[in-house]
């Protein structure tokens, strides 16, 4: 049975066979606030990481997948596959530049491909 993760992946590395620059490595870094300290008035908190591959859509306009979002001046649609979350406020980090996730879908719920908006 062929998964959205395996078509994914597949047309990822296509794409970086044929266009060098095109797909790159991408980490995603997610802090989560943990128990609240009376004594330094902070919360403790957990940072993870996931790495995977992020392409930038330039294409497609970010009203054609997010419709109800109004996007600001630098903000990029990015394809993300091999992550198995993403979330608004983790950080994506590819190109030597690290950047704020603003939006996130889900392509087809799989938990394997997103499309993010980040800037």
């Amino acid at each position: 049975m062929t998964t959205v993760a395996a078509i994914a992946a597949a047309a990822f590395d296509a794409v970086a066979a044929e266009v060098t620059d095109a797909i790159q490595s991408a980490t995603l870094t997610r802090t989560t606030k943990g128990a609240y300290s009376t004594t330094t008035a902070t919360y403790a908190e957990t940072t993870s990481n996931q790495t995977g591959r992020a392409v930038i859509d330039t294409v497609k306009p970010i009203a054609d997948v997010f419709p109800d979002y109004v996007a600001g001046p630098g903000e990029e649609l990015i394809l993300l596959e091999g992550f198995t979350s993403c979330r608004e406020g983790d950080t994506l980090t590819f190109g030597g530049r690290a950047r704020s996730v603003m939006m996130v879908q889900d392509i087809l719920g799989a938990g394997t491909l997103f499309y993010a908006v980040a800037r």
